[in-house]
């Protein structure tokens, strides 16, 4: 039997692969096109909101500051609807998926018109459902946003299944290791594709998200 059959579709590595891909897209693409702000990676947020409070630029501390407050209200969101979800046994996954469509939608179509503060809101919005909502890899934690983690624990995992002798351990350490060349991939198209198309550039991520909503949804039936 597959090893697949133990899990829910969203711990899949395909699935967790198109997460991690987003992932590296959305904070290539803010950081090029939004003034060097990150959508998901809130640790560079943190850092130069610091610098330029050292610095006393006001501006550039709101500018920094507004992603990491819209990942907080991201995390309020998350934690509500997942429970009025479950309590009303509605497929959570599924609905945070195409909650995160819309809003990525809604970004592509208004970021060419609207201030990139609004771009920023949406996106560190939308990082901060898919951090907290997928967080498994066949059983074992991963983050899909951040990789410090993920480096960590595949250099780890890997190392100390080989000492061992465990295939399982291995086979998890390659797994994260896949993710963060995922993320890693999500971030060279996104660069290629910013640069060269500018904010238009983010249509391009309704493409993985099609593919996790019908990969959900497909769960969702069965």
């Amino acid at each position: 039997m597959s090893k697949h059959k133990h899990y829910r579709i969203f711990e899949a590595l395909r699935v967790a692969t198109m997460f991690t891909f987003i992932s590296g897209y959305l904070n290539a693409f803010t950081f090029i096109t939004q003034g060097g702000r990150f959508a998901g990676v809130q640790s560079g947020n943190v850092i130069l909101t610091a610098y330029f409070l050292a610095l006393g630029d006001w501006k550039q501390v709101f500018n920094f500051l507004l992603p990491i407050i819209f990942f907080v209200l991201g995390q309020f969101f998350t934690y509500s609807a997942r429970r009025w979800f479950l309590s009303h046994h509605l497929y959570w996954h599924f609905s945070s998926s195409l909650v995160m469509t819309f809003l990525v939608l809604l970004a592509v179509v208004f970021t060419p018109l609207l201030s990139s503060n609004f771009t920023m809101a949406i996106l560190a919005f939308v990082a901060s459902i898919q951090v907290e909502t997928y967080r498994k890899l066949y059983g074992a934690t991963y983050a899909n946003v951040m990789m410090t983690g993920n480096v960590k624990n595949a250099a780890y995992l890997w190392f100390m299944g080989f000492l061992e002798k465990d295939k399982d351990l291995q086979n998890k350490g390659k797994n994260i290791f896949f993710i963060i060349l995922s993320f890693m991939f999500g971030v060279i198209v996104s660069t290629r594709l910013s640069l060269y198309m500018g904010e238009f550039a983010l249509a391009v991520l309704l493409l993985p998200l099609l593919y996790i909503n019908i990969e959900l949804w497909y769960e969702k039936k069965s």
